[in-house]
């Protein structure tokens, strides 16, 4: 086992006896359902009610013998603490875990993008539907992954919606298509519109083309919705390190980073919803704007192949 695994895994365990719900996604999640990747990074989405325990057990493991190294990572990102992760920030912690260990990284969520509801399997992973949404990135190296859990889920029982859903190539996608039934296919249709025109859709090249329209808007869309958060935190970055003596990361315990971090945030007004003002329609509109420049056709012409609000941005 790699030491990447080995971590996650010894990671994992602590959490459950520490009471905290968790499920692990991304990255990792990948790699247990079999599609290559090369992260190290392990991100994990956890219970609102449970952040405060999974700090706890991150400043116990620092007080142990042998001790955990832990610290935050000097990246985009917030406090481990709820006031900010309830809001759709991510946390991001560096640590090792034992003396011959590589640093390991992990990112935390309360509120992952694009997902509503969520829950692990016995292994505490995350299911491929949702991971496939969490992929859902302005990253090129994050689709055909999204492809791969697609062609998975179309080989499980039951889930061929679910793969109508996160499959990518049209000609395959039109067989899958074909085979389902019409309450399957309109359940899909409900959450990708563009599945009604590559059904009617003779012309492979125009089929290619609706699915990279497809992929745009959510594209755009998630980089509507991320940018807020990163000009907040340069913002507020410009601000903090602006004081005199100014240090960070420190070489701290990591309570003492949290309470400097913290202090930090509040002193120079780290916006802890930096979407506020903003409705998520707003914010859908200037991804498919956006989207619609970048691809040389109109609003309408996506507006007819956007996803629904409640899956682009829940």
């Amino acid at each position: 086992m790699t030491a990447p695994l080995a971590f996650l895994y010894t990671f994992r365990d602590l959490l459950r006896d520490a009471g905290v719900r968790f499920a692990i996604t991304s990255g990792m999640a990948c790699v247990y359902y079999g599609l290559p990747q090369t992260t190290k990074d392990t991100d994990w989405v956890v219970a609102g009610d449970d952040v405060d325990k999974l700090r706890d057990l991150l400043i116990a493991q620092q007080r142990r013998v042998p001790p955990w190294r832990v610290a935050y990572r000097n990246v985009f990102g917030a406090p481990l603490d709820i006031a900010w992760l309830q809001h759709g920030w991510t946390s991001h912690i560096a640590l090792h875990f034992d003396a011959a260990s590589g640093e390991q990284h992990l990112d935390f969520f309360v509120r992952p993008p694009r997902v509503r509801v969520w829950s692990a399997d016995a292994e505490g992973f995350l299911d491929r539907d949702r991971v496939a949404m969490m992929k859902r990135t302005d990253r090129d190296k994050d689709w055909p992954i999204i492809d791969g859990l697609g062609w998975q889920l179309a080989s499980m029982p039951d889930q061929r919606v679910a793969a109508m859903v996160h499959a990518q190539e049209p000609a395959r996608l039109r067989e899958l298509w074909r085979a389902a039934t019409a309450d399957e296919q309109q359940a899909a249709a409900r959450r990708r519109p563009v599945l009604t025109r590559l059904a009617s859709e003779p012309d492979p090249d125009r089929a290619a083309g609706w699915i990279r329209l497809e992929r745009l808007i959510w594209q755009c869309v998630n980089s509507a919705r991320y940018t807020p958060y990163q000009s907040a935190w340069e913002d507020f970055f410009r601000r903090w390190r602006s004081e005199p003596d100014w240090l960070w990361p420190t070489n701290e315990p990591f309570e003492t980073q949290h309470r400097r971090l913290v202090g930090a945030a509040r002193r120079h007004g780290l916006a802890s919803d930096p979407l506020a003002g903003r409705t998520r329609e707003e914010v859908a509109q200037a991804g498919i704007a956006r989207a619609a420049a970048i691809g040389f056709v109109s609003r309408d012409e996506l507006r007819a192949i956007a996803p629904p609000l409640d899956e682009i941005l829940p």
